[in-house]
């Protein structure tokens, strides 16, 4: 009973080197905690920036497919990147690239569809030529029968030093004016 008394009563506390080592071994989990923590805040921004330029693609092609494909006519090609058209109520929309920014105007509202856009171009095709299954480019509004439309999107943040903020999306799409089949 004695002997049991005398391990409780044990006063002498740590050394000085076992207090260096826990020490040492309590610095190297939390480095290796803080270094996982770290990895995977990058590869969270990773994604959410790999969904943002998908999203921010996406959205405005959509919008502009859906609305290219019910239009009445289009009434100005002003260039690759700036069309206006008569939608299907008989309103004037112009789609332009503004910047990093692809706007489409109605009734004088300007509405941003897109940002970071890198590049935008709308391709205008005419006539198809059976022969060698192709269409035919033209810069007259009156003889558009199909538009091409290409965008490619980045982050629309500026990248700081690291690939992550770097992502880019290329889409494409093909549309025949129901007006005009």
């Amino acid at each position: 009973m004695k002997r049991a008394a005398t391990l409780l009563s044990d006063d002498r506390g740590f050394s000085l080197a076992e207090l260096l080592t826990a020490v040492a071994v309590l610095g190297l989990l939390m480095a290796g905690v803080a270094t996982l923590n770290q990895q995977g805040i990058q590869a969270y921004v990773a994604g959410s920036n790999r969904v943002e330029v998908q999203q921010n693609g996406r959205v405005g092609l959509e919008l502009m497919v859906r609305e290219l494909r019910s239009a009445q006519a289009i009434t100005a090609l002003t260039s690759s990147t700036n069309m206006t058209f008569r939608d299907q109520n008989g309103q004037t929309v112009q789609y332009h690239l503004s910047g990093t920014t692809l706007n489409r105007t109605q009734a004088g509202v300007t509405r941003v569809l897109a940002g970071g856009v890198q590049s935008f171009a709308m391709t205008y095709f005419s006539v198809f030529d059976v022969q060698n299954a192709t269409y035919t480019t033209t810069t007259t509004p009156g003889q558009v029968r199909v538009v091409r439309i290409e965008i490619v999107t980045r982050t629309e943040e500026t990248a700081t030093g690291s690939n992550t903020a770097n992502q880019h999306a290329s889409m494409q799409s093909t549309v025949a004016l129901r007006s005009t089949l």
